[in-house]
C-alpha cells in the first residue's frame, strides 16, 4: 500500500468514528483538525493533498443534518 493510499485508509476510518460519535484521538468536533488529529495526519494533509476527503467529510455531515463546528463559529 501506497504511503498515500495508506493516509486515505485513516483518514476514512477516523471519518467513521468522528461520524458515529466514538473518537479515539481527537475530541471528536465536526472540523478538519479534529478529523486530522484522529486519522493521525497532518491537517495540511486533507487541505492540499486529500481535498477530496475533507470535502466528502463535510458532506457527510452536511447529509446528517449537522453544520460543521467551522461554519457555525463563521455564522455567530
Amino acid at each position: 500500500m501506497t504511503p498515500a493510499a495508506a493516509e486515505r485508509k485513516h483518514i476514512r476510518a477516523a471519518m467513521d468514528r468522528i461520524l458515529a460519535v466514538t473518537p479515539q484521538q481527537s475530541n471528536g468536533a465536526l472540523t478538519i483538525v479534529a478529523l486530522a488529529q484522529e486519522a493521525g495526519v497532518p491537517r495540511n494533509v486533507l487541505t492540499r493533498r486529500h481535498l477530496d476527503l475533507k470535502n466528502e467529510f463535510y458532506d457527510k455531515v452536511r447529509s446528517r443534518g449537522q453544520t460543521p463546528d467551522s461554519e457555525k463559529r463563521l455564522r455567530q
